[in-house]
């Protein structure tokens, strides 16, 4: 087996309504955390701390910085007819849709919590 084989997938979280666990009609496909484009993000968010200097951080910034990080993890959604984002029937997936999404706690925390298990990204590859 060639290490250098073993590549993650992508996976797919449903987004599933916070009282009742049921699907609400919205998957939204994932990156990991370990990907070329969040890993880049993460060299931003670092390079701008450094710059910034000590005690620059604040709780603000450490919600925004986790958001920069959710947000590039997705790389794709699909909305069910009738699902809504605000105004917006089934979004175009932008920075800005996917911040709005976001700002949702419920749907930032099983994202987030759905990027945690890093096995998950390895489950349907075929070199597993």
């Amino acid at each position: 087996m060639d290490i250098l084989a073993i590549q993650p997938n992508t996976i797919t979280v449903e987004i599933t309504h916070p009282k009742t666990g049921a699907p609400i009609g919205l998957s939204v496909e994932c990156v990991s955390l370990e990907s070329d484009a969040v890993k880049a993000v993460e060299r931003q968010i670092k390079n701008a701390a450094l710059k910034s200097g000590r005690n620059a951080m604040t709780a603000e910034k450490m919600e925004k910085n986790t958001v920069a990080l959710l947000a590039a993890s997705i790389v794709g959604w699909s909305w069910a007819e009738g699902l809504t984002l605000g105004s917006l029937s089934a979004p175009p997936l932008t920075s800005e849709n996917k911040a709005k999404l976001l700002s949702v706690p419920w749907v930032a925390k099983q994202i987030d919590t759905a990027l945690g298990d890093e096995a998950a990204f390895f489950g349907t590859s075929e070199s597993a």
